[in-house]
């Protein structure tokens, strides 16, 4: 057998999305036996990878270093891709899934331990997109036996996948399980007290899987758990600390009853791999699972039926009426759409704020211990049927409002607010990049809504800002009152944050936008006396650029709604109009791509124009704008 040797320095690193490209290196081996001779054929990366635990103020540190440079985790998690197997099996639509990730920031997602193991397919995609992989091993939400049968399955379940997918540079770590250690630590199942599964989880997890793939895989880092206290559940028995602390490893984080778009209510962990909310998905995917369109209300049987959480429902509605009217008409199925809408917005927003929190606390430690915050995994990306969930993408294929906004939320560079119970705003920038930018600038601008017009006023600019290399920092705190009252926005408090709303802008010494526009609701929307009108979109019919005029002025969550994700998508959508007139672009599928019969089944909605009765219908047409 030949080896060929190449100088270290010869060598092109593998680096995840974002942060360099992901060289791949086909590599043939023969070996002849007396049967004749065996060929294999793949495509290897090479990078190192290390999780690193440290001390903190309080606690350990929770982050990856590829190549010896700390990635903030910025993804999702991914399930099975269809509640039938056979349909997991779908390249076309693998691809579609793993590049919608891309398409938005992403640099990680966490394969949940309640799916499947994937395709080879999935993961050679994964190395080709620089998408890290967090791999479970498939045990999840349950106590599992520790037969001698059972204990023999899965350590030849492990020595299987472990071989199949370790020359994969995309996955970067191997956890136990999902959220068995919390269920054991949270007595989910009435099991907490009784020993033998203490002793079946210490069998299964630490004495098998565990010591089954250090001698297998000795690359890589392997937590027991996810959730978990990562080194610091090893060294107490792997069982008896809370692995919900935010102090140690990995959380999963749910809050149903609070204000999602309240940027308080989060914690700041190490790291968190699960958190989310549900929204309804397309009523495109929908209809394609009912007989009977009476199916396609909010409080239906069907839709009680494929509720994944306990009280979803109802869960959903109380956080939707947090912030948003409910709309008011008489037609049942226009309603649904509507609340279907509603139900994104809420998502998406909640989704945003929680992620921003999180990337807030990348370089900060607290007070109270918390922060170092180095990785956020929403759950979820894709869906297994047309439900409500916490999804993204619906089963269709479809992007949520939310898979707009992760394209924002995840961008290398944001500006970010934090909006305190005191009314301070504390200005965050956050850079990913790894070289700093000089001469920058950032401008808040203060828009008054009114009925008929709207006026825009800079309150604030400040100048020479230097956004420092793969780090967060606070730039400044404003008064929120002062900024309202600077602007008119009203003879009180109470009045002017009803009447007023904020975006943040970031630019480079050029002019050039290099954040996506943030924005502040100084109260919650369902006070405002949101502008309602028609809109005129126009499309143009040689590169696709789409021009939206608001007759009005201000538009929010303007939201192109298409029943099929085939047909391409936006450059951006569920976005906000503020100066009357808004650019962006179609992307088609096809090179055969019908616009005209695309435009004939394409609805576009604002916030505003849900109340407005009748209802618009807004003239969407090819070249009939010229602005």
């Amino acid at each position: 057998m030949a080896i060929f040797r190449k100088d270290k320095s010869q060598i092109h690193r593998w680096w995840p999305n974002g942060y360099g490209s992901q060289t791949l290196y086909n590599i043939t081996t023969k070996l002849k036996t007396k049967s004749g001779v065996q060929i294999r054929k793949k495509r290897i990366g090479f990078r190192t990878v290390k999780l690193v635990q440290e001390p903190l103020k309080k606690g350990l540190s929770f982050y990856f270093q590829i190549n010896e440079i700390p990635i903030f985790a910025k993804g999702s998690n991914f399930i099975p891709m269809s509640i039938y197997p056979s349909k997991s099996s779908n390249q076309t639509y693998a691809r579609y899934l793993l590049e919608s990730a891309k398409q938005v920031n992403m640099n990680m997602l966490r394969v949940w331990g309640g799916g499947v193991y994937e395709s080879d397919f999935f993961y050679d995609l994964a190395d080709e997109l620089g998408l890290m992989i967090w791999q479970d091993f498939m045990f999840a939400c349950s106590m599992y036996p520790t037969t001698p049968e059972f204990l023999a399955s899965v350590k030849e379940e492990v020595k299987q996948n472990v071989w199949r997918l370790k020359s994969h540079a995309s996955i970067v770590i191997w956890a136990g399980n999902n959220e068995n250690e919390a269920a054991l630590y949270g007595n989910w199942y009435g099991t907490g007290t009784q020993k033998i599964y203490k002793n079946d989880y210490i069998e299964l997890y630490v004495n098998l899987i565990k010591s089954e793939v250090k001698k297998l895989d000795s690359t890589r880092p392997f937590v027991v758990s996810s959730p978990s206290n990562g080194d610091w559940a090893d060294q107490n028995g792997w069982i008896g600390t809370d692995p919900y602390s935010t102090f140690y490893g990995d959380i999963h984080y749910y809050n149903y009853l609070a204000n999602g778009w309240d940027i308080n209510i989060y914690p700041r962990p190490r790291f968190s791999s699960e958190y989310g909310f549900q929204s309804l998905p397309s009523i495109y995917s929908l209809k394609t699972v009912v007989n009977n369109l009476k199916d396609l209300t909010i409080d239906s049987q069907f839709l009680q039926h494929r509720q994944h959480l306990p009280g979803g429902c109802e869960f959903m509605k109380s956080l939707i009426t947090k912030n948003l009217k409910l709309p008011e008409t008489t037609d049942a199925l226009n309603y649904f759409d509507n609340y279907i809408y509603l139900s994104q917005i809420n998502q998406a927003q909640s989704v945003k704020v929680q992620t921003e929190s999180y990337r807030q606390a990348k370089s900060y430690t607290y007070d109270s211990g918390e922060g170092n915050t180095m990785g956020a995994l929403y759950w979820q990306l894709n869906d297994v049927w047309p439900a409500p969930s916490w999804s993204s993408i619906d089963e269709g294929g479809s992007w949520k409002i939310l898979h707009y906004f992760a394209q924002n939320f995840f961008a290398p560079i944001i500006i970010s607010p934090r909006l305190s119970p005191t009314n301070d705003i504390t200005i965050f920038i956050v850079s990913d990049e790894l070289n700093p930018r000089y001469n920058c600038s950032v401008e808040i601008n203060v828009h008054k809504v009114q009925k008929e017009r709207f006026s825009n006023i800079i309150t604030q600019k400040f100048n020479n800002v230097t956004i420092n290399a793969n780090i967060a920092y606070e730039l400044s705190t404003v008064n929120l009152e002062e900024t309202l009252t600077n602007a008119s926005c009203g003879a009180t408090l109470i009045e002017a944050k009803k009447n007023c709303l904020i975006d943040m802008n970031l630019k480079d010494h050029d002019g050039n936008q290099i954040a996506p526009t943030n924005y502040i609701y100084p109260s919650a929307l369902k006070n405002f006396d949101l502008p309602a009108c028609e809109m005129i979109v126009s499309f143009d019919s040689i590169d696709y650029k789409v021009t939206l005029q608001s007759l009005c002025g201000i538009q929010l969550f303007v939201w192109f709604d298409f029943s099929s994700y085939r047909s391409g998508r936006f450059s951006e959508n569920g976005f906000h109009v503020m100066q009357g007139v808004k650019k962006i672009y179609f992307y088609p599928n096809t090179e055969t791509f019908d616009l005209f019969g695309f435009i004939q089944h394409l609805k576009v909605v604002s916030l505003g124009q849900l109340y407005m009765t009748p209802q618009p219908t807004n003239k969407v047409c090819i070249n009939c704008l010229n602005l």
